[in-house]
Order: C-alpha cells, then sequence, then structure tokens
C-alpha cells in the first residue's frame, strides 16, 4: 500500500459547515469585446524552447468583458501606487512604516468591500475599454486527435510557473494508474495536442497589454468568466485556423462561429476556482478539471469579520503581506540574492526560481529604458512583473470562495482535488475534495500551498494519473468513488 497517493477518504459525519447558499450568485454574462487594440507586447529574455514537435507562439486574448466589479476598469498600470506607497523610505522607523502600510492595507480592503457588481446593462452603460490576457500557446507540430488544455496560475505568479510541471506531463511514461487511488489502469493513451497558458488580466504580461486601463479592485468570478470567455469566444476560432496563421491579437467572436472545443482545465490555486465557476456554467466546454491546491472556503466576510482582530483567518494577513513585499532591485542578480535568503522563495523548486527571474521581473520600464530614460542593459533595474497593489487586490476577496463553495454540489464534470499541506482545517479539506459529486483526490503531505511552485514533478505525477484515469474511463460515479476510496481505507486498517 505504501506507493500508493495520499488521499483523504470521505467521513459519514454531518457537514459542519454552512449550508449553500453561503452568498448570492452574480456571475454576469458574457458581452462582445469591444476589440479596441491591444498594444504590442513589450519584449522578455528568451524561454527554453518547448519540447521537440511542439511549437509556441504569443497572443493576446480579449478579455471578459465587461469586467464585473465596476472598479475592475480603471486607469492604472503597473508603476500605479493605487493604495499608496508601502515601499521604504530612508530615515524611516519601523513604526512610521508601519502606520504606512496599515493605511494602504486599509485602503485595499475599502476598494473592495466599496466596490459596484453591477448589472451586464450598467456595464454596456459604462462602455470601459475592453482588457486583454497575455497567452501563450504550446501546440503540437503533427496533431494526434489529443486534448486541450487551458492552464491558469495562482495570485502573485505567472503562466510561465507551468512550464515545468508541462515538460514532465508531456514526457512521462508512468505506468497507468488511477487518480486518487493508484490502482493499475488498463493501458490507454494519453494524447494532448495544445496547450493555452493565460496570464491574469492583471498579473505578468497582461498588465503591459492593459497599461492605463486597470482598476483597483478584483472579484474572483472574473477568472471564472475570463476563462470562459476564451474557451466560448476565443478559441474555437483559433483553433480553426493554422498556428502560423494566427495573428498576434485573436479575434472575439460569437458562440457558433466555429465548432466548439471541450477543455481539460488546469488551475493552481484561485486559478483553479475559475475553472470551477466555468465548468459550472458550462459543462460542456470541459472533459475534466484538475486543481493544484485550489482551496474552497465556505464563507462569505463581511465588513466586521475583516476588521476583526484574526487578520490571519480573514486574508487581511496576505494583503499586507503583498502591500509590504518589495517590489524593485538593481538587477535580476541581486533580486536572486536577496530571494535566496527568504523562505519563501527558497522553497521553489529550481526551475520555477528561474522562471521567476526572467519572467516574474520586467526592465524597470519594459519598453526599453530604466526610469531615467537610460537604455537598458543586462544589469538594468527589474521590478515586479505582477505590481504588488494588484496581488493585494486579489487577496480580499469577501464572496467568491463561498459562491464556488455552494457550485461544487452541481458541477457535472469530473474534478481533481490536489490537496496540499497548510494550515486549513482538515475538516474543511474533506468536506471540500467530497463536495463535488464526480471528485477524486490525492494529498501532497510535505508540499506546501503553492504546490506548483514547490514540487513540479510531484503536481505532474498527479496530473498523468488525472488524464491516464479520463483516458481508461475508469473515472467512476460519485458512488463507486466513494465506495472505493472508503474499501482503500478499510484495508489499510488492516
Amino acid at each position: 500500500m505504501s506507493d500508493r497517493p495520499h488521499r483523504i477518504t470521505p467521513s459519514r459525519a454531518p457537514s459542519i459547515y454552512p449550508p449553500s447558499p453561503i452568498t448570492p450568485p452574480h456571475f454576469l454574462a458574457l458581452a462582445p469585446h469591444p476589440n479596441n487594440a491591444a498594444p504590442s507586447a513589450p519584449p522578455r529574455p528568451t524561454l527554453p524552447p518547448p519540447p521537440p514537435g511542439w511549437s509556441r507562439s504569443f497572443h493576446a486574448v480579449p478579455a471578459a468583458y465587461p469586467k464585473q466589479l465596476r472598479e475592475s476598469h480603471g486607469t492604472l498600470s503597473r508603476e500605479s501606487e493605487p493604495f499608496g506607497n508601502t515601499c521604504p523610505i530612508p530615515g524611516e522607523s519601523k513604526a512610521e512604516r508601519k502606520v504606512r502600510v496599515d493605511g494602504a492595507v486599509g485602503a485595499a480592503v475599502l476598494a473592495r468591500l466599496d466596490a459596484t457588481e453591477w448589472t451586464l446593462e450598467e456595464g454596456l452603460q459604462a462602455a470601459p475599454a475592453g482588457l486583454f490576457m497575455a497567452v501563450e500557446r504550446w501546440t503540437r507540430d503533427k496533431p494526434v486527435g489529443g486534448h486541450t488544455l487551458v492552464c491558469t496560475h495562482p495570485n502573485g505568479t505567472q503562466k510561465e510557473h507551468w512550464h515545468p510541471t508541462l515538460r514532465r506531463i508531456l514526457a512521462s511514461d508512468a505506468p497507468p494508474q488511477a487518480f486518487g487511488t493508484g490502482e493499475p489502469l488498463p493501458a490507454a493513451p494519453v494524447l494532448i495536442d495544445d496547450i493555452w497558458l493565460l496570464d491574469h488580466w492583471n498579473h505578468g504580461s497582461s498588465v503591459d497589454l492593459n497599461e492605463g486601463r486597470l482598476g483597483c479592485a478584483e472579484v474572483w468570478d472574473d477568472v471564472g468568466r475570463d476563462i470562459l470567455n476564451f474557451i466560448l469566444h476565443v478559441l474555437p476560432t483559433a483553433k480553426k485556423a493554422a498556428p502560423t496563421a494566427l495573428p498576434w491579437q485573436l479575434p472575439w467572436a460569437a458562440e457558433g462561429a466555429a465548432p466548439p472545443i471541450k477543455v481539460m482545465g488546469l488551475g493552481g490555486s484561485y486559478g483553479g476556482l475559475g475553472h470551477v465557476m466555468a465548468a459550472h456554467a458550462r459543462p460542456d466546454a470541459y472533459h475534466g478539471v484538475f486543481l493544484a491546491d485550489s482551496l474552497i472556503q465556505p464563507r462569505a466576510m463581511d465588513r466586521v469579520e475583516i476588521g476583526a482582530e484574526n487578520e490571519e483567518d480573514v486574508g487581511t494577513s496576505r494583503v499586507r503581506g503583498a502591500m509590504k513585499r518589495r517590489d524593485a532591485w538593481s538587477s535580476r542578480a541581486e533580486a536572486s540574492r536577496t530571494w535566496l535568503k527568504n523562505p519563501f522563495y527558497a522553497a521553489w523548486h529550481p526551475e520555477v526560481f528561474e522562471l521567476t527571474l526572467s519572467h516574474g521581473l520586467v526592465r524597470a520600464n519594459a519598453y526599453g529604458t530604466d526610469r531615467e530614460g537610460n537604455p537598458n542593459t543586462d544589469d538594468a533595474p527589474v521590478v515586479l512583473a505582477t505590481p504588488t497593489w494588484a496581488e493585494a487586490s486579489v487577496f480580499i476577496e469577501p464572496k467568491s470562495s463561498g459562491r464556488t463553495w455552494d457550485m461544487l454540489p452541481q458541477l457535472k464534470v469530473p474534478v481533481a482535488f490536489l490537496v496540499a499541506q497548510n494550515r486549513f482545517p482538515r475538516t474543511l479539506q474533506r468536506d471540500m475534495v467530497w463536495r463535488a459529486p464526480l471528485a477524486r483526490n490525492e494529498e501532497l503531505p510535505s508540499t506546501g500551498h503553492l504546490c506548483l511552485q514547490e514540487n513540479p514533478p510531484a503536481v505532474a505525477e498527479a496530473a498523468v494519473r488525472f488524464f491516464q484515469t479520463l483516458a481508461a474511463g475508469r473515472w467512476g460515479t460519485a458512488e463507486s468513488i466513494r465506495a472505493t476510496y472508503e474499501a482503500l481505507e478499510g484495508k489499510a486498517k488492516l
């Protein structure tokens, strides 16, 4: 039994968490993107080539329109400071900086709490400029009739963090095993033809595409709407064209303009919540969803809770962590030295760490000069590709996790929960992984929440088992999955 994956077995005890609905749903319908022009991509360091037999391209993809919050549209850019300056000031005491940071945290919290979840009619009447997502595509040179993958990332990271995991998935020759149980499976080929990696609209390279158009508030529902918008309104037309014929800016098209594409969704952390929301809205667009530690909590926070003393429980501490994060260095070499001294980054896999140095940082002016107008060199100043204010705006989200929790029992597609080690209660993890009818789970007991960053080999092995189980037609029904997990638990106790 030792070679079987770790897993969380179901409980027959009643749930201790509130019944649905946790919070009223508000998943705005998708309107046609105005197709305003996306700027050209700024220069980035060269990436290692994709695996042999694959080609890569980069695109600007229309994001969901309009955004679900009025305040997600605005005039911000990477260098903006919508919540105030939180960088250390020479001669400033710790107490003085704490006052500034506390003020910025409060401003970020209020920006979300006071934001307006408008109606579609209100959004269309306001007519904001359309936003974009930076997308990287890997496509097989000679298709084999395989799956299309859509990959989304955790908060504060970027699409390139999927590379180490994807390379291992494509190179895997592991014997077929069932996801969650490790049971042997009949051989069935895992075929993948097309991979799309999405930078969230206020993260990574997308920040450059949306310069001067970003807002200061975020709702996680828009992660799901962006994914769904891509699958329904961009992907079919893009798949219809030859890869070499695709333009930089991919067009938005009405549903039905090209044959629909059914995808496999791979998401890390809150990027995974987006896939759950998208698959709940349109299960016909998914073959399955793989969640790399996407923790879905059954709660909706209010002003009283967010202002409570127990900040660790409501997310304010994570906002503070983002606000205090250093965001500028004299060079990538200096960033590397400081990060290696930080346990948070030091825990990351070397390949992910290098990708963070190359693509999680951008030149202080991404278009070729530093802030003083001097030409960039290899040792030029760099800043975070995802600004700290954008990361902070994501962390304060009072409703979307509760909405996603409400959706799980109605989810009609296979869901693979890969659960990492974290500080959340075991009862919550158990309820979450067994809440969706077609859910299986595996556990990584020695890996932290950002498992995609810390342990790409283990994430890839789990993803391969997910694909193998579906390819073999052995995912099972709600009843059979539960019975299998319970039977294995009974054997383990003998």
